[in-house]
């Protein structure tokens, strides 16, 4: 194994391993698999506004998502008009209400 080998070793490492931080993080903070039983992880399908893709990495609490036929990825949120592919079928997911946002009713 030569020096190059160990640095591509070490990248793919700290890739790997800050893919499965951002998926800790959206799995707590979003709680699809709970909410929705959805368990969101790279290689899985998903759906926004009708076309479909794979999850092929992450970026923060966004997932990258190789839609079918695009030749680049694309940066989409967790909950913004996505659905997930299950055993069951196609699921929907609903945002996690922002505790910090007013209500309609709320103080101006």
């Amino acid at each position: 194994m030569s020096y190059d080998d160990d640095l591509d070793m070490s990248a793919e490492y700290q890739n790997r391993k800050r893919q499965a931080a951002d998926l800790d993080y959206i799995r707590r903070y979003y709680a699809l698999e709970q909410r929705h039983g959805i368990r969101v992880a790279i290689g899985g399908r998903v759906r926004n506004h009708g076309q479909e893709g794979t999850i092929v990495d992450t970026s923060g609490h966004y997932l990258m998502i190789q839609f079918d036929g695009e030749e680049l990825p694309a940066c989409r949120h967790v909950t913004a008009n996505m659905e997930y592919a299950t055993a069951e079928g196609w699921v929907a997911v609903a945002p996690v209400a922002d505790p910090c946002a007013r209500s309609a009713g709320g103080m101006t």
